[in-house]
């Protein structure tokens, strides 16, 4: 049976198309390959076309090249005076449509071009062709026009051998348009390979090893893959997902992906730690240029981190930072010319207006490049943040892939948009709430006591996320109460860390103590009550006063 993509036929799809689908599937073998809807985004060509394409089926063999098919469901009419083509339906209403022999030509042609910008490309093209499948009525002998004849039309006495009749059209453009160059070596077909068959697992650093640099394997979900197919067809796009739904994976995989096709890729976020988190993840993919925002100003642009840096007061490092450097980005892009065909940016809602254009000016043709944005509205720290482009047409993510079912039914009480979500992870333990008073470094000890010292766990598999910063947390000055565990706000081995929950945003860990909220206005607190607690992938401890502890 030949390779199906995708694996089962969309639910979408006509009848006919489902029997094409089926009879392709089993007629041929498994050296085929056979995809149905077959779309793809182009490389961004500098005041060029664009090279996007899509047809009905791409079907290709290793030795027999590829081919592209049109399928016209229906009578065909064609009128060769004023160049017009239609279907003709059961009832004998005829509509107009696009010429299907034009439209499967000029898709194998940008499939050509989508090879051809693939890394692995040599110089050379495999056999290539273009046919139409008629299969509810007869092609005229003649076939329809010069370009259309009936030798490249498989029509309804074909049906039944339809595999073999595909077979048949493959060999004659073999013929006519044989593989040139090195096409033997094969490099096409991972061309292919790379553009269709997305690949069922990610390779996604795990916060819970970050301290012993330890890789994970991490599988895509069936939701995911959907969005990453989806992805695949369309230029530009945001994705909305409440915490836990797996944006930051899909975001770098997406960059990953496009960067195996050929693309040149800039992969940015909002937070620094999990921008270091991306780079390091994605240091054996060159095509992927990554960091935080704030490092790609710099990076980028050049600019000298001990000679350009913040002033000391609040308002001066406020400007440096939400201003000066995207502007210092900007000019930089302007002045060098664009290099990037696409942008992938994750945590998106805390993105301003002037980092956008500053990111714009290193795209090639901003309107029409590659940009897949991932965000979450419930997620956002910073209120000057500008509204996230195409939010309102954005695919929606639904399915908790992080917490387990006790912390995400937590997080269901503070945030309303997590109660719409699924939550596909084990049930787990109960979130825990202990009272800061009257002493909050040992209701510290007692929490790690309890989990480290009587459960076992390792100091380094937890996060002290407080609502400050770690220079500004009560817990800098508990080193003697909490022994004998270390908190500490580096990566120090045999150490639990101490984090702020918004410099946290984007990462995880198994266990994460949730403190320091309590002097925040309400809807403040609750923003980072929820973006703290959902870093936790398996134990929450939330610690509060006990007239505030939910």
């Amino acid at each position: 049976m030949a390779q199906m993509i995708p694996a089962l036929p969309p639910a979408e799809a006509s009848p006919l198309a489902r029997s094409v689908y089926e009879r392709l599937r089993t007629g041929l073998t498994d050296a085929w390959l056979v995809v149905h809807d077959a779309a793809w985004v182009g490389r961004t060509a500098k005041n060029g076309p664009l090279h996007d394409g899509r047809i009905e089926f791409v079907v290709a063999h290793p030795e027999f090249g590829l081919l592209t098919l049109a399928l016209v469901e229906g009578g065909l009419l064609h009128d060769p005076s004023a160049n017009t083509w239609q279907s003709l339906g059961i009832e004998g209403i005829a509509t107009p449509i696009a010429d299907p022999y034009q439209r499967a030509q000029t898709a194998c042609q940008a499939l050509l071009r989508q090879l051809a910008d693939h890394p692995a490309a040599s110089p050379s093209q495999p056999a290539h062709g273009h046919g139409v499948l008629l299969l509810d009525t007869q092609c005229p002998r003649r076939g329809f026009a010069p370009h259309a004849p009936a030798e490249i039309t498989i029509d309804r006495d074909q049906a039944l051998g339809l595999a073999k009749n595909v077979m048949a059209l493959a060999e004659l453009w073999s013929q006519r348009q044989p593989a040139t160059g090195n096409a033997s070596s094969r490099g096409w077909w991972q061309a292919l390979q790379d553009t269709f068959v997305a690949p069922r697992q990610a390779r996604l650093l795990l916060s819970q090893r970050l301290a012993d640099d330890n890789a994970g394997m991490v599988a895509l979900g069936p939701q995911q893959m959907v969005v990453l197919d989806m992805l695949a067809r369309v230029r530009q796009q945001a994705i909305f997902g409440p915490a836990g739904t797996g944006k930051t994976l899909l975001a770098m995989h997406k960059a990953r992906m496009l960067a195996k096709q050929g693309l040149r890729v800039l992969l940015t976020c909002y937070n620094r730690a999990l921008g270091w988190h991306m780079r390091w993840a994605l240091a054996d993919c060159p095509g992927v240029v990554t960091g935080h925002f704030h490092e790609l100003c710099y990076d980028l642009a050049g600019l000298d981190r001990d000679r350009f840096k913040a002033p000391d007061d609040d308002r001066g490092s406020r400007q440096f930072f939400d201003i000066d450097l995207a502007s210092e980005l900007q000019q930089a892009g302007t002045a060098r010319g664009p290099r990037f065909d696409a942008l992938v940016v994750d945590e998106a809602q805390d993105f301003l207006q002037p980092w956008w254009k500053a990111l714009d000016a290193w795209l090639i043709e901003p309107d029409q490049a590659i940009r897949y944005v991932f965000f979450d509205d419930a997620q956002r720290l910073r209120p000057d943040a500008a509204p996230v482009q195409g939010a309102a047409e954005a695919l929606t993510l639904t399915v908790n892939w992080r917490n387990t079912q006790a912390i995400h039914a937590h997080l269901a009480e503070i945030e309303p948009v997590m109660a719409q979500a699924r939550c596909a992870a084990p049930e787990g333990v109960a979130v825990q709430h202990e009272n800061l008073r009257p002493n909050p470094g040992r209701a510290l000890r007692r929490v790690l006591q309890r989990v480290c010292g009587e459960g076992g766990v390792r100091p380094s598999d937890v996060v002290v996320l407080s609502g400050r910063s770690p220079a500004q947390s009560i817990y800098r000055d508990f080193a003697e109460v909490l022994r004998p565990w270390k908190l500490t706000a580096g990566d120090e081995p045999g150490a639990v860390r101490l984090r702020g929950a918004r410099s946290f945003k984007g990462m995880e860990a198994p266990v994460v103590i949730l403190t320091e909220l309590d002097h925040y206005p309400a809807e403040q607190a609750r923003r980072l009550h929820y973006v703290g607690a959902s870093r936790a992938t398996t134990l929450l401890v939330v610690m509060a006063d006990a007239e505030v502890t939910p």
